[in-house]
């Protein structure tokens, strides 16, 4: 097991802090948060995550909550991967994987569960998955906003639909310990309610993807510019902004390269920093923030 100690308040390690480009040296967005009195919890489950949960201290069967913010394959690819890990460690300790609604063009959570490990699926030799879990399992959409984890519900969780173009996407609150950590996911952040549901949170993960180039481009229907987030977290009133999810598309260079937001690095902060003066930070994977 994990020589690890529970944190007193929340502990986020980021597992990935890039994106579906395979340029900037960095790993699919993902992140663990290891709470008081609760099992710690995974967001999203890219390709390199399941090594990257082993890099950060984690050994099979210690994710007690995987919550998967939408089925983009730079968010869920590790699946796969993460479950045969733990499979053929035998785990034996119970798995929530909570994930988001269907629509056209997406599955469910439970529905993509089932096109990877049901007897139809890609893996039909892990069927037993669906069909007679080895361990404790649970697999369900996200549907209701809100549940508690821990013997006595201390971390709660909260859920709330976002805009990212026509991929069902969530966000997630994490209050525990007296305090809140938002993993805002991939989405637009502008959405007047999602300053409720960010409000007050002593740290605020924000996908920022693109630099202020993409303004009026169609990357702007799918992902937020960086003046939206500075903007929406002073809204929020959030104390500390972490800015992941950091992008560059090596092979173009020459062709909206500057949309990204590593090729306009400096820009993208100083967007940023002109709507927000409190303190933001610049992800780096297996980066470490404490919140207590």
């Amino acid at each position: 097991m994990s020589t690890v100690s529970p944190p007193v308040g929340i502990a986020l390690t980021v597992l990935g802090s890039g994106g579906p480009m395979h340029g900037g040296g960095r790993g699919s967005a993902a992140y663990l948060l290891r709470l008081p009195e609760a099992r710690p919890l995974v967001v999203d489950m890219g390709g390199d995550t399941p090594h990257a949960l082993a890099r950060a201290g984690l050994c099979p069967g210690e994710v007690g909550t995987l919550l998967i913010s939408h089925l983009h394959p730079d968010h869920v690819s590790g699946l796969p991967d993460f479950v045969w890990g733990e499979l053929t460690a035998d785990r034996s300790a119970p798995l929530l994987v909570l994930g988001p609604p269907a629509a056209e063009g997406f599955p469910d959570m439970e529905a993509f569960w089932q096109r990877l490990f049901g007897p139809q699926g890609a893996f039909p030799f892990l069927s037993s998955l669906v069909d007679n879990p080895p361990f404790p399992l649970t697999v369900s959409v996200a549907r209701q906003r809100r549940l508690s984890l821990g013997a006595d519900g201390q971390v709660d969780i909260a859920v709330y639909p976002v805009h990212h173009g026509r991929a069902p996407t969530l966000a997630f609150r994490i209050d525990a310990a007296g305090v809140s950590v938002v993993l805002a996911g991939d989405q637009v952040m502008r959405d007047p309610a999602f300053v409720n549901f960010a409000r007050g949170a002593e740290l605020m993960v924000a996908h920022m993807v693109v630099s202020g180039k993409a303004a009026g481009k169609p990357l702007a229907d799918v992902v937020c510019l960086p003046e939206d987030i500075g903007r929406l977290a002073t809204l929020a009133g959030v104390q500390h902004l972490v800015l992941s999810h950091l992008m560059l598309d090596p092979g173009h260079a020459g062709r909206d390269s500057a949309l990204w937001s590593l090729a306009a690095l400096e820009e993208a902060l100083a967007d940023v920093r002109a709507h927000f003066r409190g303190k933001v930070s610049l992800a780096e994977d297996l980066a470490v923030y404490r919140v207590a």
